[in-house]
């Protein structure tokens, strides 16, 4: 088994998209910093001077570009520099961390330039969550640049939701609501687009690597997601990887979705964080502040922890028997315990010598959580910026 450490790589816009002429390709080249000049794209890209000069001037009134004047030094004149203007485009991400609501605003060049976030109570019904979502909407605009487009807004989910319809449907954090419509909430022409956290993540996975990955999640819910090297499994369903409702034998606890003897019931951070972290555990904790606690917690005779190791590493292998993919990526607070981190290993390990199968690179997570927003931006990001290239 290879283990391996999987980290971030969003030094640049990674394009999912072919670039297919001469405009697009000097503009990627700029947002790469492989070019800064006129010169150099003519040079770097091999493009007559002629046509490169007419293509800048079009992304300069275009406000995609701005040309400045370099620091000289030596004799001759100073040359241009071509940048990216990165406000020129900004996409708007909805999350939802612990029992809050949160909207960053994302720019071309990965970075969050603005966040808002309101709390919403167990209590919150349909009507005051879409209140809240309203306000927030309202709040970022008021801290983003005048001159920055707005190219749409993504709503990275979990729960259940419809992409088709832009209905979230079930969360668990609010029992109260159901069947919220999402589009309705903003004004017809804006791009509203429904997101699964976990693809998400998963799509920066792949474009990191181009192999077919798994990714599992393991915190206050239990799912996952999969990828060939090259298409999405979950494109157009509201509904996949749901694993933590696998009803596992013998087991009768409630789970939260109203059935009973589910996965998360004895995996769960909801379900099992009282007898792990004790006074430590608090309900709806962000996952990234649990993870820290969990890091140093010695909990090798844990015998919650012990059974919960052993059911996910079930879990993980028996979904893997059905995709057979290339790598598992495991995420979440758990896994950042290197006691916890080494028995699922391990136990993964034992269970899928088989039928002379090689076994899938196992690794954990290391993507921030800048990263996941910036995962979500992505499409709607690209696809605005497509659409200005095209003019």
């Amino acid at each position: 088994m290879i283990l391996k450490t999987t980290t971030g790589f969003l030094s640049h816009l990674p394009i999912t998209q072919s670039i297919t002429n001469d405009k697009e390709r000097i503009f990627f080249a700029i947002l790469n910093g492989q070019i800064t000049t006129r010169r150099e794209a003519v040079k770097f890209l091999n493009i007559r001077s002629t046509t490169v000069s007419e293509h800048v001037t079009e992304l300069l009134d275009n406000r995609l570009l701005t040309e400045t004047i370099s620091q000289h030094s030596g004799r001759g004149r100073p040359s241009m520099i071509l940048v990216v203007n990165p406000n020129r485009l900004v996409t708007l991400v909805f999350q939802v961390i612990s029992l809050s609501l949160h909207v960053f605003a994302i720019n071309l060049v990965s970075n969050v330039i603005a966040h808002e976030q309101l709390e919403a109570s167990p209590e919150c019904d349909s009507q005051a969550l879409a209140s809240k979502i309203s306000q927030l909407h309202k709040n970022i605009l008021q801290k983003i640049p005048r001159t920055a487009e707005v190219s749409g807004c993504v709503f990275s989910l979990g729960g259940l939701f419809d992409r088709k319809t832009y209905h979230w449907i079930h969360a668990s954090r609010w029992p109260r609501m159901n069947n919220l419509d999402i589009k309705s909430l903003f004004p017809p022409e804006y791009r509203v687009v429904l997101s699964r956290t976990l693809d998400d993540e998963l799509m920066l996975h792949v474009l990191e690597r181009r192999k077919s990955t798994l990714l599992l999640h393991w915190g206050y819910g239990v799912g996952v997601a999969f990828s060939t090297a090259d298409n999405y499994i979950n494109i157009g369903g509201h509904a996949f990887g749901e694993i933590g409702h696998w009803h596992i034998p013998g087991q009768n606890k409630p789970c939260q979705c109203g059935q009973v003897g589910c996965l998360e019931t004895v995996t769960a951070l909801w379900a099992i964080g009282p007898d792990v972290l004790a006074g430590k555990f608090k309900a709806h904790d962000d996952e990234e502040n649990v993870a820290e606690i969990l890091a140093t917690h010695d909990l090798v005779n844990n015998a919650t922890m012990q059974q919960a190791v052993s059911h996910m590493a079930n879990a993980a292998s028996n979904i893997c028997r059905v995709f057979f993919p290339s790598r598992l990526i495991v995420s979440g607070p758990f896994v950042k315990n290197p006691q916890i981190w080494a028995a699922f290993c391990e136990s993964f390990q034992q269970q899928n010598r088989f039928f002379g199968q090689s076994l899938p690179e196992l690794s954990m997570s290391q993507m921030s959580r800048n990263s996941r927003i910036y995962g979500a931006a992505l499409p709607v990001l690209e696809q605005a910026l497509i659409e200005l290239l095209t003019q």
